[in-house]
């Protein structure tokens, strides 16, 4: 059986900014098919503590065109959103307590409806920020899906991993460790401008969605959380996704 691309390259929230290699002008330089059991087996092994090295290997497996540890965090969340849609389905339940009764209810989230939140079309890396408290500039980068799988090394080691983050995300000719120690030294309204860059260019799914509650009729926002039914459904999203199938 052959598998099936869908050209996806102009839909990623980076814009393909930060991917020199990609054409951006071809929507066919950057391909995704939707899962098949072989990559249900390798999702079946995710757990907390591998989830990021495991999504790594079935992003890999899907997409075409890229190298999957380069993504960006917003880019991996879309196509993960975008293999639940299209895998599964864009009707997701989730269950949340109201902010004005504090009753619970189920609602369906319409996952595609989701507001896409891009980079701006001029951003370039490295990116560069003054540090005002020492009155210097620093480039940085954004975290790729690379920089994940080594983060939870250090949290596998019991190790704080708080700056070591943004230590991975400094672009210069030093090694991360040196990095880490400059920034242990850093004066937190120098660490702040650092923190602020990552929080501005947050880009892809923005997981959330507006909610009338059906017991009082109060509105508000609902979290859409991520979680791993998402990309194997089970239990009543299961019983829900095929329907009268069995």
């Amino acid at each position: 059986m052959s598998d099936s691309y869908v050209g996806i390259t102009s839909r990623l929230p980076s814009g393909c900014l930060v991917y020199p290699e990609i054409d951006k002008s071809n929507p066919e330089s950057i391909k995704i098919r939707t899962f098949k059991g072989k990559d249900e087996k390798v999702i079946a092994e995710i757990s907390a503590n591998n989830f990021d090295s495991k999504f790594l290997s079935i992003l890999k497996n899907v997409v075409v065109g890229i190298d999957c540890a380069k993504l960006t965090l917003g880019d991996r969340m879309y196509l993960a959103l975008w293999q639940t849609i299209n895998s599964y389905s864009k009707d997701f339940t989730v269950e949340y307590e109201c902010e004005h009764c504090w009753k619970k209810a189920t609602y369906v989230v319409d996952l595609s409806t989701l507001e896409n939140i891009e980079l701006p079309k001029d951003f370039k890396e490295p990116y560069q920020v003054r540090l005002p408290k020492s009155a210097t500039t620093l480039n940085l980068r954004l975290l790729r899906a690379e920089d994940l799988i080594k983060v939870d090394e250090l949290v596998k080691a019991n190790q704080n991993v708080w700056l070591y983050r943004y230590a991975l995300s400094i672009v210069n000719d030093k090694p991360v460790w040196d990095n880490l120690d400059y920034l242990e030294n850093m004066d937190t309204q120098d660490l702040m401008v650092i923190r602020a860059f990552h929080d501005k260019f947050n880009h892809g799914p923005k997981m959330e969605t507006n909610y009338v509650c059906p017991n009082c009729g109060g509105t508000g926002v609902l979290p859409v959380p991520f979680r791993l039914e998402m990309l194997l459904p089970y239990g009543k999203e299961l019983q829900r996704y095929i329907g009268d199938a069995v």
